[in-house]
């Protein structure tokens, strides 16, 4: 019967099947893709719900960690060669920024950013002023520190102090590892989660009891 929904389920399914969407969605530009998406849902407003279930789904960490595991320890690629691949998933954390999904965000960044400090510190060094390799790698380093910015700047104000204590203290021995390989690096994310860190220090010592001044004066003795 049509009203089961799992029947319906199925048969949803199945005509998705019926459809290559590789095939279809080839020579579609991201931004006729939106265009497409957009139509649709004027089409079919019920339709938005599912996408948004989508959308609020946990990233696949576990499976962009194996990635870059396995390019970069498994199949020996240098850092330049994998850049390419860590760039792609930096600014799929971008994207959950714009969906002001900052928990996927920076779960995203984490598994990016320890396996590059990792190989920068096995490598050593960077590629010389002025080559191709080495603006490649500048440019990588500009996104990879914005995004941290950007994510840590809209994440929740509730994050708990432990979350962002543990964040600050991983991005604080990233920078002591790289800055004698590659000067100075996080000092924007560093000193937003400073500033998130202090002001919940100042919140949480306000809403303690007895931490407000009194406005009575007391009587002398």
């Amino acid at each position: 019967s049509s009203s089961n929904p799992e029947a319906k389920a199925q048969q949803d399914s199945q005509s998705v099947q019926d459809y290559d969407l590789g095939y279809l969605m080839a020579p579609l530009s991201r931004q006729r893709l939106e265009l497409v998406l957009a139509k649709i849902i004027c089409k079919y407003p019920d339709e938005v719900e599912k996408l948004l279930e989508e959308s609020r789904k946990a990233a696949d960490i576990m499976s962009i960690s194996n990635e870059i595991k396995t390019m970069l320890e498994d199949q020996g690629l240098q850092i330049l060669e994998a850049l390419p691949h860590l760039e792609h998933n930096i600014r799929l954390a971008k994207n959950y920024n714009m969906a002001k999904d900052m928990k996927n965000a920076i779960s995203i960044l984490r598994v990016v950013t320890k396996p590059f400090v990792q190989a920068m510190i096995k490598q050593k060094r960077v590629p010389e002023v002025g080559s191709d390799e080495r603006a490649e790698m500048d440019e990588f380093v500009v996104l990879l520190e914005t995004t941290w910015q950007s994510s840590l700047k809209l994440s929740d104000e509730k994050s708990s102090m432990e979350y962002m204590t543990d964040l600050f203290k991983e991005l604080s021995q990233y920078r002591i590892s790289l800055t004698p390989i590659m000067g100075p690096i996080f000092s924007d994310a560093l000193r937003e989660l400073k500033k998130r860190i202090r002001k919940h220090m100042e919140n949480q010592s306000q809403s303690q009891p007895g931490s407000q001044p009194s406005n009575k004066r007391q009587k002398p003795s």
